[in-house]
């Protein structure tokens, strides 16, 4: 069986209740803005959040999921870890994007 390449979602194709996710705020967990949220790596075989792409500076990078806070009224994501997350460089295109066909595997996918 050969595996899956991860793959890319875009933030603004995701949405919690009525809010659309593309281009919140990311802060440090001391409250500093690191970037804007384009993004997450998705693992294609477990269907989890791998990491987060971030924009700054007209650059991307790809951080490794930590633990988040949620802050609505501010519309910002905030690292709970202390510290200025390390990244790397990241290429939107370098990863193919989720598709409604990776959506419908994890439904229909035998447990056997």
């Amino acid at each position: 069986m050969a595996m899956m390449s991860p793959r890319f979602l875009p933030a603004s194709r995701v949405k919690a209740g009525s809010l659309r996710l593309g281009r919140l705020a990311v802060l440090s967990s001391e409250g500093a803005e690191i970037g804007k949220l384009m993004g997450f790596v998705v693992d294609a075989e477990t269907h989890r959040l791998c990491s987060l792409v971030i924009e700054s500076s007209e650059r991307h990078f790809e951080v490794p999921m930590t633990p988040l806070q949620f802050d609505p009224n501010g519309r910002a994501l905030r690292l709970v870890n202390g510290g200025s997350p390390q990244g790397r460089p990241f290429t939107i295109s370098s990863l193919p994007h989720v598709t409604v066909e990776d959506l419908w595997v994890p439904i229909f996918h035998s447990a056997a």
